[in-house]
This record gives structure tokens, C-alpha cells and sequence, in this order.
């Protein structure tokens, strides 16, 4: 198993370090929360820490962005993996309050792929209402 809290420094004396953390809400959800860039160098930290969860059994995963500050393709792709990973009753819901964040799954057409809410607390209500539907 990886890290509960990994963190990598970029060399931007400007970036917001990296930092990534995972903490179990109960049996089957898992919140995630990114600091800093998701990009090509640190989307593979992201994608074993959902993985890991998934592993573990976590089927409701939430992926708490309100402290990111970029994201690329490389973490879009790994989102998308991520989804697909998911069972049938499994939910990844993401917080993302960023408005360059959200222009960025906008572009890219996955606004309406993905369940995205501006708080965890809206996150975490979608994700109860899916595990109370699948029982």
C-alpha cells in the first residue's frame, strides 16, 4: 500500500507544493484531497491513491480539488481510468470550487462526465445518496 501523505516540491519558487492525503469516512468511502499542480509528474501519486482505495474495497471515492491549482490532461486521463475502475454501484465525485479548474473539465468535455460540486459537504451528500440506492 502507498503512503497515506505523499508530497513532492516543485522547482516554481511561485507553486503551491504538492501534497496529497487519503482519509477513510467509513467502510466503502475514501476522500482524497490534492494540494498543488496535478500534472504529468505528480497524476501517477493521484492515480495509486484511487487505486489503493478502490483496492481496499472503498467503492465512493470523493476527490477534494479545492486546493488545487492546475490540472492536466495527464490527471483528466487519470480520472477517466479511475471511473472506468469503478463497479456498478461505485461513485467518484469531485470538489472543485476553482474556476480555472473548472474550465479546464469544461474544455475538455468532462463537465458532464464527471459529478463535480462546489463543497465536500455536496460531494459527500451525492455519494451517501448513491451507497443508501445500492445498499
Amino acid at each position: 500500500m502507498r503512503s497515506r501523505t505523499d508530497r513532492t516540491d516543485h522547482p516554481s519558487a511561485d507553486a503551491v507544493p504538492f501534497g496529497i492525503s487519503r482519509r477513510e469516512l467509513d467502510a466503502r468511502t475514501s476522500v482524497v484531497a490534492v494540494q498543488g499542480d496535478l500534472d504529468l509528474a505528480t497524476a501517477p501519486q493521484l492515480k495509486w491513491m484511487l487505486l489503493d482505495a478502490l483496492e481496499e474495497g472503498h467503492s465512493h471515492l470523493v476527490l477534494d480539488l479545492k486546493d488545487s491549482t492546475f490540472m492536466d490532461s495527464t490527471a483528466l486521463g487519470v480520472l477517466v481510468g479511475v471511473s472506468r475502475s469503478l463497479g456498478a454501484d461505485g461513485t467518484l465525485a469531485i470538489v472543485c470550487a476553482n474556476d480555472k479548474l473548472l474550465k479546464i473539465f469544461e474544455l475538455s468535455g468532462m463537465d458532464g462526465v464527471f459529478a463535480i460540486y462546489p463543497s465536500l459537504d455536496d460531494a459527500l451528500e451525492h455519494t451517501r445518496g448513491r451507497t443508501a440506492e445500492t445498499g
